[in-house]
């Protein structure tokens, strides 16, 4: 059996490279159209969509107008209704506008310059966006030396070329430059955001910080992923510190004889608090908690919170006083005989805010 026997009805055809740069179904279409709309003048380009539907039988109305504006999307017709709800008149874009003609300046030799064809100015902006003023304004700086289909392909490289430049220079392509990765680093939001709903202190991440920084500088710069290598790193740190802590499955109260463990003081020490001013608050902190007969999972976490507020008061209170004697020094010493001097005996009994 002959091989045209297998197809007896009509066929449509359309080209495999429009079909790969506008899609399958608008190619399709597109052909099709152009069978229909070939030979009609200009007022005869109305369409009715039943006529469409038995040219596509396979698809159904709707389809074919959805496809009508995908192609009128993509610049390649113009469709507009008319009084007809059942007719649409359809044209090749820019058939019913006049097209700017190229300038017709003349050589030296008084003949026309070389101008690009119709094709390749549809082409540039079909297949690129480019439009057909900017490809034209580029024949300034183009000169023919070869035949018109080399200079073709010359002159679309040339245009697409200047294309290309003319966009980096688009907001959209500004790559803003990474931050620098020296003691002021600091991890993203989104970073701190991540480690502070897995649990992580604030203070902890920001005293772990400078030994990931020296860690990586030394190895000649950042990581990639640097935000993500930091989120590693400082949960592999607190996990070590939350187990460090002595967290107890059962609540313990207070004995006299309690001691921090040491990784307690190296904390505080990345915090820049040192071993003699934690003691000297030791033994205050055993006293208030054997008195309340609390009970606490990690007395280690306790004490480090209660240290730590104990400082940033004293801190504060030391550039206080910093401001109001013209910045007299020593004011605020870490030193146990300057932690209450300011503060009335009534404010020390009434105080107990440095136990939380």
């Amino acid at each position: 059996m002959p091989p045209a026997s297998l197809v007896p009805d009509r066929q449509l055809t359309f080209s495999p490279d429009l079909a790969a740069t506008i899609g399958l179904e608008e190619a399709i279409l597109l052909q099709g159209l152009g069978n229909v709309l070939a030979g009609r003048a200009v007022e005869g380009q109305h369409v009715m969509l039943s006529d469409l539907a038995k040219v596509f039988p396979f698809w159904r109305r709707h389809q074919i107008e959805d496809l009508l504006q995908r192609l009128a999307g993509l610049g390649i017709i113009e469709v507009s209704t008319t009084k007809d709800p059942g007719t649409l008149r359809i044209a090749a874009a820019g058939a019913t506008t006049t097209r700017e003609p190229p300038p017709q300046t003349r050589n030296q030799q008084g003949q026309p310059p070389w101008q690009p064809s119709e094709e390749l100015l549809d082409l540039l902006h079909l297949n690129h966006g480019i439009d057909r003023g900017f490809a034209l304004a580029e024949l300034q700086g183009f000169t023919v030396t070869d035949n018109r289909s080399q200079a073709e392909r010359r002159f679309r490289q040339h245009v697409l070329a200047a294309w290309r430049r003319s966009q980096q220079n688009h907001a959209a392509f500004d790559i803003k430059a990474p931050p620098a990765f020296d003691q002021d680093w600091v991890p993203s939001e989104d970073a701190l955001d991540i480690m502070s709903a897995s649990g992580v202190d604030s203070e902890f991440i920001d005293s772990v910080r400078p030994e990931f920084i020296l860690y990586w500088r030394e190895r000649g710069g950042p990581p990639r992923e640097v935000n993500s290598k930091f989120i590693g790193w400082v949960r592999q740190r607190w996990v070590r510190f939350q187990a460090g802590l002595g967290h107890s499955p059962e609540p313990q109260p207070m004995s006299a004889s309690w001691q921090p463990s040491e990784q307690v003081y190296e904390v505080l020490s990345m915090s820049g608090i040192d071993r003699a001013y934690a003691e000297d608050r030791l033994g205050e902190f055993r006293v208030f908690w054997c008195d309340s007969g609390d009970l606490q999972t990690s007395w280690n976490s306790k004490f480090l919170q209660h240290v730590k507020h104990q400082w940033r008061w004293e801190q504060g209170q030391s550039k206080k006083q910093g401001t109001q004697h013209g910045g007299e020094q020593g004011r605020g010493q870490s030193g146990g005989e300057h932690r209450t001097r300011d503060r009335s005996l009534a404010d020390d009994l009434s105080d107990t805010s440095w136990a939380n």
